[in-house]
């Protein structure tokens, strides 16, 4: 088990100062003190900037890994020197094989699967000590698959499959290239940003604070901004950034609605309770759109099937029980129980109406009708939508798929938000 793994697998029982102690232990550790001294050694060489990740690796997590030689990405290694003379010059072989740490982050066998981060146990304390250390901050990125852990050169000229090699530059840790380096053409660029293609690509936020703010989120639900910033603590937010955020998450769970999980099947089925939401979802979803006010909103009625969790919705607003019947039969199997709140039922006139209107496909009920029935997990979820609607100017918020997303994953929301991003930006 490497420093990282140990450090995150241990915090929910160690004291704090123990944990601080791990930490300065970590910082400590022969290795990174060494690789710090040869960096400020070399800082005027920008080909010398280059640093091993792995001293921050446990070492005998490499030691059972048998390397083929002659294969892969890389030639054979250089052949050993002959003694013949003491002050022979090293000459570098062309194509040989480099040292390890340089075109990874990580070691591939240090990479998490996606399901591995549910069980790690996050609070604030431990997010804001990971990402107070840059280096410690993109291996945690790395190991969860938030970041590539490599990366490969996509200039047109250069040699397929080239990888990039990971250097610090003066605005954080960069992929270069070295072929196009070493070619000088004008108008190439040979270095790009570790966030490259990623969710945090686009963000200003201080990584400590953008992951405090989203674990905080997750956590409690339906806060104001000035009970989000108490919670901040000294990580405090302007009130522009915190909606900012708040809508960007929701544009990621809205987005992993839409493709990771969506089905072409009609949700429901006999005698199954299917909710009815009316909700404004974001149009054209993009990460750089993350300004509220250059983000447009186009309203949905979605369908959450409360016995499975699964999720369907239409694209244009009900108006009228013939609107209702449509979006019905498009997305709800017939027998259905369809349930939705008293207002919102008011809006199709009364319920023996639409009842009526339905009866041959559908039972239509309120959720007070259906509440009796409900069990004490079914009405922890209910309530989760009853806290959500304490925000104000709720009617002008997408919540809906936030509401499915909480009901899905009570427990642990912000690990499996964390998962969300990896398969989103991973497909």
């Amino acid at each position: 088990m490497n420093s990282l793994e140990f450090l995150i697998a241990s915090t929910h029982g160690m004291t704090d100062t123990s944990l601080v102690d791990a930490l300065t232990a970590l910082a400590n550790s022969p290795n990174l003190e060494n690789h710090e001294e040869d960096y400020d050694m070399e800082v005027n060489s920008d080909d010398e900037m280059k640093i091993d990740l792995s001293a921050l690796i446990n070492p005998s997590v490499f030691n059972g890994i048998q390397l083929p030689i002659g294969t892969g990405r890389f030639p054979n290694p250089s052949p050993p020197r002959s003694n013949s003379g003491t002050h022979t010059p090293i000459r570098k072989t062309p194509g040989s094989r480099p040292d390890r740490g340089k075109f990874t982050i990580l070691d591939g066998t240090e990479v998490a699967g996606p399901e591995e981060v549910l069980s790690v146990d996050f609070n604030s304390d431990i997010l804001q000590k990971i990402f107070s250390d840059p280096k410690l901050g993109i291996q945690f990125l790395a190991r969860y698959g938030l970041i590539p852990n490599t990366r490969v050169c996509r200039v047109q000229d250069c040699p397929k499959d080239q990888l990039m090699s990971l250097i610090k530059h003066a605005n954080g840790f960069v992929w270069r290239c070295r072929s196009c380096r070493k070619r000088r053409e004008k108008r190439i660029i040979t270095k790009i940003s570790v966030y490259e293609g990623t969710f945090l690509f686009y963000s200003r936020m201080p990584l400590n604070k953008f992951f405090i703010f989203m674990l905080n989120w997750c956590e409690n639900p339906g806060l104001s901004i000035t009970e989000y910033n108490r919670l901040m603590g000294d990580n405090r937010l302007v009130e522009e950034t915190i909606y900012n955020t708040i809508g960007f998450m929701r544009d990621i769970i809205q987005n992993w609605c839409d493709t990771i999980i969506t089905s072409n099947i009609p949700i429901g089925g006999p005698h199954r309770i299917v909710e009815v939401v009316e909700t404004l979802s974001t149009e054209q979803l993009s990460n750089k759109t993350r300004n509220r006010r250059t983000r447009h909103y186009t309203t949905r009625t979605v369908f959450v099937s409360l016995a499975d969790d699964k999720i369907k919705s239409v694209d244009f607003p009900l108006h009228n029980v013939h609107d209702l019947e449509r979006a019905l039969l498009e997305c709800v199997q017939p027998g259905s129980v369809v349930v939705m709140r008293d207002s919102y039922m008011e809006r199709f006139g009364h319920q023996e109406e639409i009842s009526n209107a339905l009866c041959n496909h559908y039972k239509v009920k309120s959720i007070c009708d259906v509440w009796p029935e409900f069990n004490e997990q079914e009405r922890a979820k209910q309530f989760i939508k009853t806290e959500m609607n304490q925000v104000p100017n709720v009617t002008q918020e997408p919540y809906a798929y936030e509401y499915f997303f909480r009901r899905c994953f009570a427990d642990k929301c912000f690990n499996h938000l964390l998962r969300v991003i990896r398969l989103l930006y991973q497909k």
